[in-house]
Parts: structure tokens; C-alpha cells; sequence
């Protein structure tokens, strides 16, 4: 099969999404497949054209022209770049012969030229856009005309931009809900999550500090996923504790600055909270090992890539969010929350099987043979 993706990133991995094409890149080309992946090539980045052999199949990388990055929040950026994206989009598919692309709902208008050709249109899910991006756009820019404007703007492109696929893919429940009815009547939907290579992402137990209970959570992208939240309830569920501390994982986008969690650490009167800065992906197995206990708190629809993993490193969630994941504990509530994170504080025996039971569950449901099995059942049934 001929199978597209277009991404952000293919070196520099930003975030859940990079990462997800680039696994699954590579485990369809060892099928033997043909993987056509288009990258958006930011000004200065130095990279080029690229054919990788992997076994039987390849996998082409090909860059969109230069662009410079632009004004956040700038409809006339984004529309810019949408346009590159449909004229190299059509161009890739049609000399490539691509069967179907993936692709995430902010690049969905640029697949419109794709209905002239056979090729399928799949969106797949993992973070709910006019929900993200509200959020980003009123932590940065306030809660002003134009950041209602934006968002209203963000609102009907998405709504309406969620007609053009063929077939919807979220990643959990929630997003099933609220893609199948925005979907057009005749768009196929089926649930698929994340997956994980469980043979990297797995529990090193000899690997923690005894002294010390270590509570984890991993914000790989900003603003959206800073930790003023999730520094209260730590705070609130370690009262009167004295042997935890707080680790997080910040954010990979280069304009967060490490004084900022700093700061934040003197406001809320906390010495016991450590941010261990941007970390690449491949160190990210270490540094969960190091945990005993992972959190989340988005309080958004979508979990986490990295709550999956930390679940198929053995460690008990707690999730500020609208999940239903059976691996972990979720809840929108915040008493719930910090109950349940104090629970596992105090009870060792507790996290402990509470670990060992998410790493089943990963092994059994969310590995990557799995998981990217689906996939390519689907891929083959739509062509």
C-alpha cells in the first residue's frame, strides 16, 4: 500500500503527534510499504528530502518550501500555510499514488484537492483543536476581542473542516463523542488510541530512590500544559507528608523558559518541585522510571501520549481529566483527585499493584503491534 501522512516534525519531535507518525512510519515500511510523510520546513531548519530503506518498504520525507513561522494566532499565517500545504499535498499524492493520508484537524482544509483523487482522507485525533487552542490563545493573549474573535474563527473552521474526511480517528472515548457528531453522515469512525513500544516503555524497578516518592507528570507541549494546577494539588495531597517530591518534564517548545517554573515555585511557597527541563523522547523511559507515582491534570478530553506510556512503565495514574482509559484513575473532581493521589502516597502496596495492573493492560491493548495493527487493517479495508 501507498500511505501519507503530514506532520509538523519529522527530526525534532514536538510533540505526541511527530512522535506517533514517525513509529508508525517505520513499523508499515517493515511491512513493506510505501510511507510518503510531508513535513512543514520552518526557516533556518536545516534538513532535506529523504528516502529511507526499511526492509521491503521505504519511507519518503519530503519538506513543504521555507517558511517563516509567523505571528501566533494570525488567521492570514495559518491560511498561508494551509495553501502551501494543499498544493504540495495534491502534488505528493497524485505522483506517489497514495491509497490513504492521515492527518491532524489543523491541516484538514489543505486535503480538499484529495477529493478529485481516490485517495482517502483520514483525521486522525489526539488533541480536540478549538479546545487546545482556545486555551492557548486566551493564556496568552487574555481574554481580549481578538482572542474571542479567534476563537469564534477556530470554532467554524473546525466545525466545518471536520466534514472533509472520509473516516475519524480518536484516540479515547470523548473524542469519539465529539467527532461522531461533527463527522458528515457517510464518514466512517472507529476508536483507536495510542500505542506504545513496550519493550522501551517498561518497568525498571531497581531504578527508583526508596528515600524519596517521586511524583512525575510530563507536559510535552505549551502554554497550554503549564503547571499551576497541578503544583496546588500536589501541594494539597502532600500535606503534612515530608518524603515526596514533584518532577516535571516541561514542555519541548524552546520559548518556554525554565524561570518561569521558578517563579511559579516561590508563589505558591513549594521547595519540594523540580523541573527537569526539555527532555528529547528517546530519555523519557529513564526519567518515568524514576517515578513512582504519574499524574495528569489538562482537565481536557484527550489523554496524554505520555499518561500511556507512564502507565506501560508501571506506574499508577492519577488524571485530572474526562477519561476512560482503564489504566488509570480519572476523574474531573479535585477532592477525588487528591485523595486518590494521597492514597497512593501513603499505601506503597497500593501504587505497586495498581502499576503492575496498567502494565498489563498496556501490554495486552496499547502495545504498538496492536495498536498500528488496527491501522493497517483499516488502511487495507479502505482501499
Amino acid at each position: 500500500m501507498n500511505i501519507m501522512f503530514q506532520v509538523g516534525s519529522w527530526h525534532y519531535d514536538k510533540g505526541g503527534t511527530d512522535l506517533f507518525v514517525k513509529t508508525l512510519s517505520y513499523w508499515l515500511a517493515k511491512k513493506g510499504h510505501k510511507v510518503v510523510v510531508l513535513v512543514h520546513r520552518l526557516k533556518n531548519e536545516k534538513c532535506s528530502n529523504e528516502d529511507i530503506k526499511v526492509g521491503k518498504g521505504i519511507i519518503k520525507v519530503r519538506y513543504t518550501p521555507e517558511q517563516k513561522s509567523g505571528i501566533r494566532f494570525n488567521p492570514f499565517v495559518y491560511g498561508y500555510r494551509l495553501l502551501i500545504t494543499s498544493i504540495f499535498v495534491y502534488k505528493l499524492a497524485r505522483e506517489e499514488e497514495i491509497n490513504c493520508i492521515v492527518v491532524g484537524e489543523t491541516e484538514l482544509l489543505a486535503m480538499f484537492p484529495l477529493i478529485f483523487l481516490k485517495t482517502k482522507i483520514l483525521c486522525r485525533g489526539g488533541a480536540l483543536m478549538y479546545e487546545t487552542m482556545s486555551k492557548e490563545v486566551l493564556k496568552e493573549r487574555g481574554n481580549k476581542l481578538y482572542s474571542r474573535f479567534f476563537i469564534g474563527l477556530i470554532k467554524i473552521y473546525n466545525n466545518l473542516s471536520l466534514k472533509i474526511p472520509d473516516f475519524m480517528i480518536p484516540v479515547n472515548q470523548s473524542e469519539y463523542e465529539f467527532m461522531d457528531k461533527k463527522k458528515r453522515k457517510s464518514a466512517g469512525i472507529i476508536t483507536i488510541p495510542h500505542g506504545v513500544e513496550i519493550n522501551v516503555f517498561k518497568p525498571k524497578l531497581n531504578l527508583k530512590d526508596k528515600k524519596k516518592i517521586i511524583i512525575g507528570y510530563v507536559g510535552r507541549l505549551a502554554p497550554i500544559k503549564y503547571p499551576e494546577l497541578i503544583i496546588d494539588l500536589f501541594k494539597e495531597a502532600t500535606l503534612n507528608i515530608d518524603n515526596c517530591e514533584f518532577h516535571w518534564v516541561g514542555p519541548l517548545d524552546p520559548n518556554f523558559k525554565k524561570e518561569y517554573f521558578d517563579d511559579l515555585k516561590k508563589e505558591k511557597n513549594i521547595k519540594n518541585a523540580r523541573y527537569l527541563g526539555r527532555i528529547d523522547n528517546k530519555k523519557l523511559p529513564e526519567y518515568l522510571n524514576k517515578f513512582h507515582i504519574f499524574i495528569q491534570a489538562e482537565q481536557q478530553k484527550n489523554v496524554s501520549r505520555s499518561t500511556t506510556e507512564a502507565a506501560s512503565c508501571g506506574l499508577p495514574i492519577v488524571a485530572l481529566n474526562i477519561g476512560r482509559e482503564p489504566y488509570g484513575s480519572f476523574t474531573m473532581n479535585k477532592e477525588r483527585f487528591v485523595k486518590q493521589l494521597r492514597n497512593y502516597i501513603e499505601d506503597r502496596k497500593l501504587r505497586e499493584k495498581k502499576g503492575r495492573e496498567a502494565r498489563n493492560i498496556i501490554e495486552k491493548n496499547y502495545s504498538q503491534d496492536v495498536i498500528y495493527g488496527k491501522y493497517l487493517k483499516l488502511f487495507e479495508e479502505l482501499r
